[in-house]
């Protein structure tokens, strides 16, 4: 019986560990909010986490804060944010599994971003940086 609870345990650490490494490695474009911030057409979240303020980097590189998000459809939590001018729109759908489609509206232009947070297991504030930009320094490659 001791035995059986023992090899539990183990089995039960060994679990929670792969899934750990699992959880860390499923970012495949990591980088930080300081990098979102340094990027034209990014998205930042700002505020608290539940709150749905957001703000974008401009093409000069400045900070501007969009209007609060408003839910647009109670059927798939899609918000949209505008800047109080009304020339850049912020859309994406809110899920329990993260940001889906994500898109910066500015002006005639469209900029699909890829999004992350800083919390833990996405209980963060949220920030984006347009799907093209490369993030941070390019890695090295691995060598085998």
């Amino acid at each position: 019986m001791v035995n059986q609870k023992r090899v539990a345990t183990s089995i039960g650490f060994g679990l929670i560990a792969s899934l750990t490494l699992t959880a860390a490695a499923c970012d495949e474009r990591p980088f930080t909010r300081d990098d979102a911030l340094a990027v034209p057409n990014s998205a930042i979240q700002v505020g608290e986490a539940r709150d749905k303020d957001w703000a974008y980097v401009d093409e000069e590189g400045d900070l501007r804060n969009l209007e609060r998000c408003e839910d647009t459809s109670p059927w798939n939590v899609a918000y949209r944010c505008t800047s109080p001018d009304g020339t850049v729109e912020l859309t994406f759908n809110d899920s329990k599994y993260g940001l889906k489609d994500p898109t910066l509206h500015v002006g005639d232009k469209d900029v699909p971003l890829y999004c992350t947070n800083n919390g833990f297991w996405g209980d963060g504030l949220s920030f984006c940086l347009p799907d093209s930009a490369t993030p941070g320094p390019t890695p090295r490659p691995s060598v085998p």
